[in-house]
């Protein structure tokens, strides 16, 4: 959450609440927020600070080029400064419970947490190549499961999801995708262009840019929106179309947990 700092349009305060057990939400204290509270950013960081990743151990900060954490993992480190041409599209941050793993940039780079030494803060480092495949999303759930998209040309019409059993194996893939043994474990393929691939404990879910919204993995918990069984069902390892959501055009997802919310283009949250 968010809102203008003093009145100004030009900076922003991020509240915060829940568990501190690493100081990752209020960075002088473990113990807990249990009401909204505002986060003490560094007051040397001019402008707009914005909420990277926001972990169960850590939270990772992003202010133009300069990345940095707080909490658990000890990260400090700077990125490209671009955008996208298709609409803006940021930087995509995944990561687990012990922190940020990695990061794709607007243009299809990615670059890894590389650890330091010691007490050094850790740092990203890229390991893009004229080889690598092109990626336009990544999204890592809590499985430990991973899936990619694929950059589309402009006029393209068939959305390509690859999935992996790991960040492991995903890395395999991605530093030599000629490789058979390094092949993604599953390949999908869906009509359309993809706008969101999101991850949360145990599920992912796929905004396409006609609003249609697909969802595929753990379905304990209606945690997929869908049935996966039945006449007509797709199984819950597949990528199925969240029916219920039928004569709304989603705009955003988000999720975490179990639990997922859509926004529709007329500001329908649902």
């Amino acid at each position: 959450m968010s809102a203008p700092h003093n009145g100004s349009l030009e900076r922003f305060t991020i509240f915060c609440a829940g568990l501190n057990a690493h100081s990752q939400l209020q960075k002088d204290t473990t113990d807990d927020v249990h009401r909204f509270t505002p986060m003490e950013l560094p007051s040397d960081e001019p402008g707009e600070a914005d909420m990277l990743f926001p972990g169960w151990s850590n939270t990772v900060f992003q202010n133009g080029i300069r990345v940095w954490s707080q909490g658990f993992q000890n990260l400090e480190t700077t990125i490209s400064n671009e955008s996208d041409k298709d609409g803006g599209h940021p930087h995509t941050a995944f990561g687990n419970h012990e922190g940020l793993l990695g990061l794709l940039s607007p243009s299809g780079d990615l670059s890894v947490v590389s650890p330091a030494p010691e007490s050094a803060p850790s740092t990203l480092k890229l390991i893009t190549t004229d080889a690598s495949p092109a990626i336009r999303h990544i999204a890592l759930a809590g499985t430990d499961r991973i899936a990619v998209t694929f950059r589309q040309a402009p006029n393209g019409r068939l959305c390509h999801v690859a999935e992996f059993a790991n960040l492991e194996k995903f890395l395999a893939w991605y530093r030599d995708p000629s490789n058979a043994d390094s092949y993604p474990d599953k390949h999908h393929m869906l009509a359309g262009r993809p706008k969101q691939l999101l991850a949360n404990m145990s599920s992912l879910l796929l905004l396409m840019e006609g609003g249609e919204v697909y969802t595929w993995g753990d379905a304990r918990y209606q945690s997929l929106g869908r049935s996966v069984v039945g006449e007509g069902a797709t199984e819950a390892d597949r990528p199925g179309i969240v029916e219920a959501l039928g004569g709304l055009r989603i705009a955003k997802l988000a999720t975490g947990g179990w639990l997922s919310a859509a926004l529709s283009e007329d500001h329908a949250l649902v």
